[in-house]
This record gives structure tokens, sequence and C-alpha cells, in this order.
């Protein structure tokens, strides 16, 4: 069946999107209106999936319809938003056609256009589903009032036919079967038919079917019909006086061509425009257009013209005329039957230059279509917060990882409440002042609640749209940096592990080096010395002042064996594996107050056990030992307390003195200080120091146990 052979249903109704698809969403067919909207071939429809032109939410909504939907008699309803270069939104009604068990499952799908978001009423077509006996299927209530009967009346399975006599669609007595519309249908292609019903009557009304074949996938014949039935809204004529005035400056003046046929198909009436394009005069009024228009417009004038003629149904096409220069331009025609008060048939038509608009409306349609497909291709979480209405659109992507609210459109409260509550008032704060202060970008971090209840980090950035210098759009892309910051974690806290292994290396070195020096200047240095000391005893002077200078030489050494023993004391760990670490710092205040000017107080809990590994014990015996020789040289205090305090989870160790203090911050952290942060941090433990001048020192130092 050619493109030319084809009658596309409901075309005179230009507020009506009509579509048949299957199970799966593959439209099977569509009307003109719903064809130009999306955009697609009408000769491949199976090959165009619905939920591709359709908003995301709009595509769940169609799918939980389909599940649901009763049949004819009894259909879902819902509002579905069409997409190409903008939003057209409209009312539905999905219904489930009734077949024989073994054909696929079809749905009809009718929207009528709204732009109004407020529910509107939404005109009814009558609907009847036929099967290939031309038996009555399905129909609803619609159907029954055109045909001036009741829905059970059609529900009791009768043929057509019985409810076509009043009608005088068929003329000859032949049967059913073998009527134009069996014919016609039976052979695989759309029929429409114009018919008045009650002609006799002054109750007249004109009635327009339009029927379409099904088919399955393995077979040319139609297993059933669907036949869509509306009323035609003949008006009564204005006055003759204010028509001819209307036809006479209206048509000769406006811009799109006119002209008018009659049932000879003779050319008796052409306004200026349609004379103008075509190159002809009116010399050609009255005679058989097909001879006297040119070559590029005969299938307009012939074909259509007496298609029109026969059915009593308009024609509308978009037709394009290559022009000399290698442009084409694109006509809008219209082919109407015109009645006229003596019943003389007539065909008005009209054609529209629609080149520019065409243009931009297929340039706008291959820019939707790319961001349609990137949008498709890209993994990046796309939204949209329009700032007017307050609502926010979700790509795909993002839809599948934070889901979907049940209306249609979201507002920024329910982005907001997914947002992590420690993230929240930042990103709420940055929302403000991006607004507040005009900036065109942004890009933030912050964590982000996902359908499966985790909270995930994302990186958002975006534009933010302005009209007449106000905000009206923000626009963004959202991209999961989750993995990006574990990695981050564990190259830190590998990165730290290693730290703390050099710095326990250091630490191992300086004990050993400290042991070695201390154990060299007790049995080395410290042996000499004493040797020295034997032998100046032995020396005899007999002179009293050699005498006064030998007792000096000796006071000397002793001094100098009394300090080499107290600094190999300090650099030589106590046995603290045999002793608790409470011991090793009460052996250390003794020696400490026989040379010190102060007093110092060691307070140990009572409850005290090492149940701290043996490296801990001495890094805070080390840390007592730098802040005592920092005391001593520096403070100038009168009393020291040092108190060991043992938790649940960590060990306390407080050095307090009442000295001169200083400001930590402004004194650089010397040798002393920094060994005791080293030593305290490689073990996740806490320095407090507090210190001010004149008012002492407290250093506070917390070590976990474990």
């Amino acid at each position: 069946m050619s493109e030319e052979e084809k009658v596309t249903i409901a075309d005179t109704y230009e507020g009506y999107y009509f579509a048949i698809i299957n199970e799966h969403g593959f439209i099977q067919y569509a009307n003109d209106q719903l064809a130009q909207c999306l955009h697609i071939e009408k000769t491949l429809p199976s090959t165009n999936l619905f939920y591709n032109f359709l908003s995301p939410v709009s595509a769940e909504l169609l799918k939980d319809a389909l599940q649901k939907a009763g049949f004819t008699t009894n259909p879902s309803y819902l509002k579905m938003n069409l997409l190409n270069s903008m939003v057209h939104k409209a009312n539905w009604r999905i219904a489930r056609l009734k077949s024989a068990a073994n054909n696929p499952e079809l749905f009809i799908c009718l929207g009528y256009k709204t732009d109004f978001e407020k529910p509107t009423h939404t005109p009814t077509p009558g609907i009847l589903v036929l099967d290939c006996q031309g038996h009555v299927v399905d129909a609803n209530e619609k159907a029954a009032t055109f045909l001036n009967t009741n829905p059970e009346s059609l529900l009791n399975n009768p043929q057509l036919a019985d409810f076509c006599n009043s009608f005088k669609i068929f003329t000859d007595p032949i049967s059913f079967e073998s009527s134009p519309l069996m014919k016609t249908l039976l052979a695989g292609k759309p029929y429409e038919q114009v018919i008045e019903m009650r002609a006799d009557s002054p109750n007249s009304k004109w009635l327009q079917f339009a029927f379409y074949p099904l088919f399955n996938d393995n077979s040319t014949v139609p297993f059933s019909f669907v036949a869509l039935i509306n009323e035609l809204p003949w008006h009564k004529e204005p006055h003759a006086s204010d028509k001819e005035l209307f036809q006479k400056e209206f048509l000769n003046l406006t811009s799109a061509m006119t002209w008018l046929i009659d049932d000879q198909e003779r050319l008796i009436f052409a306004n200026p425009a349609f004379l103008r394009f075509l190159g002809l005069n009116e010399n050609v009024l009255n005679k058989k257009a097909v001879e006297v228009i040119p070559p590029f417009f005969t299938e307009i004038f012939e074909k259509e013209h007496r298609n029109v003629l026969s059915t009593g149904v308009a024609h509308k096409k978009i037709y394009k005329h290559p022009l000399a220069d290698g442009t084409t331009c694109y006509f809008l025609v219209n082919i109407f039957p015109v009645h006229h008060k003596t019943n003389k048939r007539l065909l008005g038509g009209e054609a529209m230059d629609i080149t520019f608009g065409y243009n931009v409306h297929e340039e706008i349609a291959r820019a939707n279509e790319r961001l349609i497909r990137l949008t498709q291709v890209t993994t990046d979480a796309i939204w949209e917060w329009d700032l007017k209405s307050n609502q926010v659109f979700r790509s795909k992507p993002l839809i599948e990882l934070l889901g979907s609210p049940d209306k249609e459109t979201i507002t920024n409260n329910w982005w907001y409440n997914r947002i992590h509550p420690e993230d929240k008032e930042r990103v709420e704060l940055n929302v403000a002042n991006l607004l507040r202060n005009n900036v065109s970008s942004w890009q933030w971090e912050y964590r982000l609640k996902y359908l499966n209840g985790t909270y995930r980090t994302v990186r958002d950035r975006g534009i933010v749209v302005f009209e007449n210098e106000k905000p009206v759009k923000l626009i963004g892309s959202l991209l999961d940096l989750t993995e990006i910051k574990e990695l981050e974690n564990l190259l830190l806290q590998e990165k730290i592990k290693h730290q703390k292994e050099i710095a326990k290396s250091i630490i191992d070195t300086q004990e050993k080096e400290r042991t070695r020096i201390g154990q060299e200047l007790h049995d080395n240095i410290n042996q000499l010395l004493l040797v020295a000391k034997l032998y100046m005893g032995l020396l005899k002077p007999s002179e009293a002042g050699n005498k006064e200078i030998a007792k000096k030489v000796v006071e000397s050494l002793d001094m100098a064996i009394s300090d080499i023993q107290t600094i190999s004391r300090e650099m030589v760990l106590p046995k603290l594996k045999e002793k608790t670490l409470a011991d090793g710092i009460s052996e250390l205040v003794k020696d400490v107050k026989k040379t010190c000017p102060f007093k110092i107080k060691f307070q140990c809990h009572k409850q005290w056990t090492d149940d701290i590994s043996e490296g801990k014990k001495i890094a805070l015996y080390r840390i007592v030992q730098e802040q005592l020789k920092n005391t001593i040289q520096y403070s100038k205090a009168t009393h020291v307390v040092i108190q060991l305090i043992s938790n649940t989870n960590s060990v306390e160790l407080i050095f307090q003195d009442d000295g001169v203090g200083f400001c930590p911050l402004k004194k650089t952290k010397g040798i002393g200080l920094r060994n005791i942060y080293d030593r305290t941090t490689f073990y996740n433990g806490t320095v407090d120091l507090h210190s001010s001048p004149g008012c002492g020192c407290r250093l506070k130092v917390t070590i976990p146990k474990s």
C-alpha cells in the first residue's frame, strides 16, 4: 500500500492525537497530528517507540496505564506530555482492544491537546472495535449515542450493517461482506466516510467514520478493525452580503493561495496570490484545473481533489517544492468540501507558505533530537530547576538514581530533603548566595540520598539562565564522586600509615641511639673518670697548694661522675617490662627532686594497670621527661603536679606547673614540644596545651588504649 493510498485517522480533528501501540509501546498507527508533532515517518511506524517521545514521568505513567487499562467502555485516564522541540500537553484515554486470544495485545491511545495546567473538558469520540466479519466487539457510550442506540445493543455482537441502513451508506442491494467498506478493510487499507444521518429530518447530523485495519505480526489479513466516529459541526451560513464582503476583502488580500473547484474539476475561483505564484491570470477561470496549472501542482488538483470529492473527508498535508536557486519551499495545503445551498458539490483549497516556520521547526526538532540522544548516551544525571514554576525536570539517569515522586513535577523541597542533614544548610546557603549575587555558574560537593537509601558524594555543577538580568532557571549535572573519594581516603590512610612507619622507625632509632650513648657514658667514660679519681687519690703532693688543687680535681671528677650517671639514667629507659609505668615515672620524679629548684608531686590513678602496649608506655615516659626538661629550663615554676589517669578506653597524662607561662600562638614548637606532639600523634592521641604569660602551663596528653 503506497503512501498516497493511506487515509489518516481523525485528521479532520486537529485537537486529537491518535495512535495504536502494542504492549511493548511500539507505534502501529498514528494520525497526522501525532506524526507531525513527533517528527516520525508514518511509513515506518513500527520502528518508533512511543516512550521515547514522552517525558520520563509520562513514560512511567503510560507503562502503568497499559497494565491497568480496561476495554473501550472503561478506559484509563491520564495526563502525558509529548516531547520534541517543546512540551505538548494532552489529556489521554488508554483502552485495551478486544481481540481473539491468539492475536497480539494492542492499545488505543487517544489524546486531546490542552495548554492548561488544570484538567479541562475533553470531547470523547465514538469508538467501535469490529472483528473481521464486521461484528461489533467493543464500543463506548459515545458511539452508541451517535448511532442512536444504547451500549447494550452494541455489545450484543451485531454487525455494523444493522446500523447502517438508516445512514444510506449502501445504495446497492449487496451483502455487507461485499460492500466497499469491507472490501477495502480486508485488503488492508484504511477507509473513511462522511455520511448524513436522518437526511430526511430537520434534526439530521453528519457523522465521520474512520476505519483502520489491525494486523498481527505474521499475517497480511486484518484480524480486527477500529472505527472512530465524530460528528461534524455544520454551522448556519452568514448573511450573503457579509459573506461576499468577507470573500472579496479577505481572500483577495491574504498572502495565502485560495481557490475553488466545482464537481467538474473546473477552477471557478482563484485569488491574486494563487494566480501570481503560479504565473497565471484570470483567463484560466472556468477551465479544467489540471489543464491550466503548472505540472508540480498537478498531483494536488488531480488526485487529492478527486479523493475529497468522493469521500467528503478533508485533506491536509505539507508539500515541498524545489526552486530554481536550489532551495526548497514548503506549503501547508488544505482541501475541504464546501457545502452549497443548491447541494452543488464544491471543493475549497488553501495553500500557505510555511517555509520559514518549517525550516525553523525542523532545525529545532533536529537540535532536540540531538539533545535527547545525548542525554540518553551520557551517564551524567542532568536536572533543570524552573524558578518561575518552582518545578524540577530530571533526566532518566537521575530518576534511576533518586527515584521519582508521585507527582509528575517536583519542587526544590523534594530535592533538599534528599541532601545529607550535615550538608543541607550549606547547600541551601550556596543556592541563596548564587541567586542573590547573580552568579552565572557553580560547582559544589555534597552527599545525596540515592534510591537504595545510601548517601553518595556527588559533584553538582551547572549554569544559571537569566532573563532581564533575573535568574529564571538552574541547569546542572551530577557526577558521583563516591568511588573517587574512597580512593582518596585509602590513599590518605596509606600515606598516614607510611608516615607512622617512618615515625616509628625514627623513634626506635632514637631510643637505640640514646640507650647506646647512655651505656657508653656509664660503661666507658664514667669508668675512665673513676680510674682518674683513683689515680688522683694515689698522688701525695708535698706542698699545701698542690693538695688543695688535688682536692678540687677530685671534687670535679665526682661532679662529672654524678652528672654522667644522671644523664645515663635519663637516656637509658628503665626496665618498664619489669615494672609499671607509674613506678618508672615515680623513680624519674625522685631523681629530679634531688636537683630541681621546685616541688614535684606525682599522682597516679588508684586503679592503674599497665593495660597498654610497651610502645605507648615508652611514649608517655618520654613525654614526662621532655616536659620536665622544658619546665626546668624555662618555667621558673615553684610547684609541678603530674597526674596519670586510666580511663575505660584511654590513658591521660596531665602535667601542670605554676611558672611564667607563654603564648602558644606566638611561640613556635621547639624540639621538645615537637617530640611530644609526634609521639602522641603516632598513637592516634591528642595534645591539649593551655598556657598564657604569667599563668603557668597545663599539658594534657590522651592516648587510646587500643
